[in-house]
């Protein structure tokens, strides 16, 4: 994948290149070595959406934090991720976790809902920050381009700079690098031919791919 857009937010990435070099390229690598195309194993069950192949926000966080992980991004663990993100707790089951932190950098990977990339920068760094946790964010968010092939209601880059522009700067707020990530020429194109692969002949895909078919039954519990 590639960065295509930025925005430095309380000047977060002249903070970053000056103080957390080795960190941003770090994540700027994370981002790079990422494969939109094995990420694209979602498919909707959205009505609007006819049953569209989309990209899955959970593999590209997936993605992102496991190449991280060598880096002590996170903490290895046996579960099926493989890894463990950085908490801090408040009493019993009461906790705030982030996707990443090293020496002071919070990393949050988002592909959620607008509400959440607001949250992260105004709300959830700040309390990392007030816990001597951080000093500094890094928040990897999607472009439109992703967005357009996502579940409804994901938002991205340009959502954010709306709050950026609008609800200004406030002393409690710390430095914010924001990466909006796009797809490679290559990617683009291999994504194409996936789409015509699962519109061509969906049971194949699901086999190639092993992925679950819409609709289909899973135990409950935690996934």
């Amino acid at each position: 994948m590639k960065i295509a857009q930025t925005y430095s937010y309380k000047k977060g990435e002249e903070f970053l290149n000056k103080n957390h070099p080795k960190e941003l390229r770090e994540v700027i690598a994370a981002i790079t070595n990422t494969n939109a195309a094995n990420c694209m194993l979602k498919v909707s069950e959205e009505k609007t959406m006819n049953g569209k192949l989309l990209f899955s926000p959970v593999e590209f966080n997936n993605q992102i934090k496991a190449y991280l992980l060598k880096y002590h991004w996170t903490k290895k663990t046996d579960s099926k991720k493989g890894f463990k993100e950085p908490r801090i707790y408040f009493g019993k089951n009461r906790f705030r976790e982030m996707d990443g932190i090293k020496n002071k950098v919070g990393l949050e990977v988002q592909f959620g809902k607008y509400a959440f990339m607001g949250y992260d920068i105004f709300s959830k760094m700040v309390i990392f920050k007030n816990q001597d946790k951080i000093e500094c964010g890094i928040e990897v968010v999607s472009t439109q381009e992703l967005v357009r092939k996502m579940s409804t209601g994901v938002s991205g880059f340009d959502q954010i700079l709306v709050d950026f522009k609008n609800r200004g700067e406030a002393n409690i707020d710390i430095p914010v690098l924001v990466l909006g990530i796009g797809l490679t020429e290559k990617e683009a194109i291999q994504c194409k031919k996936m789409e015509k692969l699962f519109k061509r002949n969906p049971s194949d895909f699901y086999k190639k791919f092993k992925i679950k078919k819409p609709g289909s039954k899973t135990k409950p519990g935690p996934k």
